[in-house]
């Protein structure tokens, strides 16, 4: 079963983007893009503070005793960076012990908003609108165009260890992610010591 797993993580990491380099995305036929570095597989994933809806600071990236999935996402108000937050809240009941952040620049009071109405129960919704380390630290800020400002849609799985095991960054911001793969890393990931 160890050796199964240990095959399974190897496949993940190789067949994830291993990139620390500049990235453009696509955005309504257009490139925009991305400031910054990402994080490759493997490295250490940074900390940045983000804040809740409540206005409470959140500290992700780094080791913890707990899996972690970071999501950058544009605007929790649109309808993709929605359905994709309401799959994750869904689809994450099965690790209670995974702990999944989904990021944008909205403010607190619309990703509260978004939270009652919606019923999000089992991931948390952040803004980094005060700090700006997830854009930075994670390397997915928009430069240019209408989105200028904003974060692509980007999700980094960071096992216990503090280091990044799977990435996906969503080439077109139009597009939802790869939900059975997403799952299927976590997996993996939380079954690792």
């Amino acid at each position: 079963m160890m050796k199964k797993i240990s095959v399974l993580f190897v496949v993940f990491l190789f067949s994830t983007l291993s990139m620390a380099a500049d990235v453009s995305v696509n955005y309504g036929g257009e490139v925009v893009k991305v400031k910054g570095k990402f994080p490759a597989v493997g490295a250490k994933a940074p900390t940045a503070r983000v804040t809740q809806p409540d206005f409470s600071v959140k500290t992700i990236g780094g080791k913890t005793d707990r899996v972690q999935v970071i999501v950058t996402v544009p605007s929790i108000d649109t309808p993709i960076c929605s359905a994709q937050s309401k799959r994750f809240d869904e689809e994450i009941k099965k690790f209670p012990e995974v702990d999944m952040t989904v990021i944008s620049m909205d403010l607190p009071y619309a990703d509260d908003r978004f939270c009652k109405g919606q019923g999000i129960k089992n991931i948390s919704i952040a803004s980094d609108f005060a700090y700006s380390e997830v854009g930075e630290n994670y390397g997915v800020v928009v430069t240019d165009g209408e989105l200028k400002g904003l974060l692509i849609r980007a999700i980094f799985i960071v096992g216990k260890n503090g280091r990044i095991v799977y990435q996906e960054i969503v080439s077109d911001i139009n597009k939802e992610p790869d939900y059975n793969k997403v799952m299927e890393a976590i997996k993996t990931a939380n079954a690792l010591k």
